[in-house]
């Protein structure tokens, strides 16, 4: 996976390069998430962040390298917050299965937080999960994959009576709905009122948390197995 890593020289310099990155990867994120990647070209994305054009390839190389790195700069702190919750709550829960509405709140919170204060990355999400750019798949499923396993885990203990197939499909569509809202949140009136951002959460959590623990609509018996999301082939 690309990794990022900044040039390093004098401290100056750094704090210059610093704020050009940042511009780069805030235009990039508005750009691509708007156009996609294939309609965004290294002269537009340096006119929008308001640097010159040999800014773009000193600091990223390439506009490939510049979608991953525009990408994970928020994805991947997103991931890593929610496995954080989920030790803390693991750690609480003293071996116990945790409640079906602490494992949704782990795994939705973070992502829920994060959509309302960068409105233009979950564009590019959504862009991203419906049309990705062919490099992008596997370092998305690179990234999450091993994250969702962890939380399906925890799903299975908190609903033996639900099957495996099932919980991963469902869990696709509480995130599928979340991203949704996430994307259009800041448009709706009275999303400015932060009081309001708690109460929204704890609905979307229990809305998806009855969903989850809901019988099966159709028995198993009378079903083919449930897709479940996409893995990295196996080397």
């Amino acid at each position: 996976m690309y990794e990022f890593s900044m040039k390093r020289t004098s401290t100056g310099k750094l704090v210059e390069d610093q704020t050009t990155v940042t511009r780069l990867l805030d235009a990039a994120e508005r750009l691509f998430g708007e156009l996609g990647y294939d309609a965004v070209g290294m002269r537009l994305l340096a006119e929008k962040a308001g640097v010159n054009l040999g800014a773009v390839t000193y600091h990223f190389g390439t506009k490939e390298a510049l979608y991953i790195e525009t990408f994970m700069r928020r994805f991947r702190p997103t991931n890593a917050e929610r496995l954080e919750l989920l030790k803390a709550a693991k750690a609480k829960a003293d071996s116990e299965p945790l409640p079906v509405e602490v494992v949704v709140e782990c795994m939705l919170r973070p992502p829920f937080e994060s959509g309302l204060k960068h409105p233009a990355f979950h564009r590019l999400l959504a862009r991203n999960l419906l049309m990705p750019p062919p490099f992008i798949h596997p370092a998305i499923i690179r990234e999450i994959e091993p994250n969702m396993r962890t939380f399906i885990e925890a799903l299975k203990r908190s609903l033996p009576g639900i099957p495996e197939d099932l919980i991963h499909l469902r869990t696709m569509f509480a995130m599928g709905s979340l991203l949704m809202f996430t994307i259009h949140a800041n448009e709706m009136p009275g999303m400015n009122n932060p009081k309001l951002h708690e109460p929204l959460l704890r609905e979307i959590i229990g809305y998806v948390s009855a969903g989850l623990k809901s019988q099966p609509a159709v028995p198993a018996s009378k079903r083919p197995k449930l897709p479940v999301p996409p893995q990295l082939p196996k080397r």
